[in-house]
């Protein structure tokens, strides 16, 4: 039986493997999803530190859908840049991904930066906030953890 998401592959690529293709389809999506959508300006999202980062690559055939950065040497790993295409948003592939993203960390324990209005989103996928809301890029955020119990 087919499910909506057999046509997706999901990748976690370090910097120095990320083709030239993956590298502008992740920066792209990014810049339509935070800079165009979110209206989030240019500099604070290339911070300059993805060459530090693993990066989660969702594809569904040659087309990029979803993507993360991970920072897979921290302790906890620091999930970061979650973004869906916007067409496709409310449709599951976030939660698929994250999944992916979940299921490749293991046991590890992680952390991010959740835009509030997506606490609830999380916290259905185990995710649970630690502290008040605060602001990045002008926006409301929680610190959410998962498999940690500080």
């Amino acid at each position: 039986m087919r499910t909506p998401h057999d046509d997706l592959t999901f990748r976690l690529t370090p910097w120095a493997d990320l083709t030239k293709d993956d590298l502008y389809a992740a920066l792209q999506l990014r810049d339509v999803v935070f800079v165009v959508g979110q209206k989030i300006t240019a500099e604070p999202e290339i911070d300059g530190r993805d060459p530090e980062c693993a990066h989660a690559l969702a594809y569904r055939g040659d087309t990029l859908v979803g993507t993360a950065r991970l920072f897979m040497e921290a302790d906890p790993v620091v999930i970061g840049r979650v973004a869906v295409r916007t067409d496709l948003q409310r449709g599951d592939y976030g939660t698929w991904m994250m999944r992916q993203i979940q299921q490749a960390i293991g046991e590890q324990a992680a952390t991010l930066h959740a835009q509030a209005h997506l606490e609830g989103w999380y916290a259905s996928l185990g995710w649970r906030r630690v502290g008040p809301v605060f602001y990045e890029a002008e926006i409301p955020h929680v610190t959410m953890h998962l498999n940690s119990d500080a």
